[in-house]
């Protein structure tokens, strides 16, 4: 599903189309890059199609072909360290060899949200518009939820995944992101110190809310909220 959001900082508004089903994956070549500041600029190639993408700066090169998973496309992107406006490009993220280290659980979207909040200095309210619900929890896969949207909606569920995102103390809660191999979800925990690790198979039960817009960015087609978490396998320290 692809919809449009606009958000405005500083009196600029630019127009974001944006994929709310997080992580989709894209296999591409790097035919040019740039690396400016935190970022790695990448013009690449998927089968029949060119376009730019902007991935947290890692150790890549020409020629090279990967995959990226899709976060956030943005239209008329001006990067002030390359004096350079895109007409269009994809921010990913990119967990190959040679990848930056992020654990935000927004990952590169957020930082460029972060960025575009700091100078306006919003108040982001995390509780507006959220439902909980105290109803026992029907046992379901991520992807089944994408798949049947309107079914699990102020529903509460119970899943099992791999946790790939972990961010402590973000207004009070713990947000993770858990993965099936497939799709992503990201669940909040009303623990902000929730001990969970990124690697760990967990076991999460929360209500599901289903397009929610929080402004500035952060907006989602499903978001899991209330989440209680129980360690199911833990990640083994090398």
């Amino acid at each position: 599903m692809i919809k449009k959001l606009t958000l405005g900082c500083l009196g600029i508004l630019f127009s974001i189309t944006t994929a709310f089903a997080l992580n989709e994956p894209h296999k591409v070549k790097i035919l040019e890059l740039e690396n400016a500041g935190a970022y790695s600029y990448m013009k690449v190639q998927e089968k029949d199609e060119q376009y730019w993408v902007a991935i947290n700066k890692a150790a890549v090169k020409v020629g090279d072909t990967i995959t990226i998973h899709e976060q956030v496309w943005m239209n008329d992107f001006k990067s002030t360290a390359l004096n350079r406006t895109f007409e269009k490009v994809l921010f990913a993220d990119y967990k190959g060899e040679g990848a930056g280290k992020s654990n935000d659980i927004h990952s590169i979207h957020g930082k460029m949200i972060k960025k575009k909040e700091k100078e306006n200095k919003p108040n982001v309210k995390f509780n507006e518009g959220t439902y909980t619900s105290n109803e026992k929890a029907i046992k379901t896969d991520i992807s089944d939820l994408y798949k049947n949207k309107a079914k699990y909606k102020n529903k509460n569920v119970e899943l099992e995944g791999d946790v790939i995102q972990v961010s402590n103390k973000v207004m009070g809660n713990t947000w993770v992101k858990i993965y099936n191999g497939k799709d992503a979800i990201i669940f909040r925990s009303p623990n902000e110190d929730e001990k969970v690790k990124i690697g760990d198979k967990v076991k999460v039960v929360g209500t599901i809310n289903t397009d929610i817009d929080f402004g500035y960015g952060y907006k989602y087609e499903i978001l899991g909220v209330n989440g209680k978490f129980e360690v199911l396998e833990t990640k083994k320290e090398k």
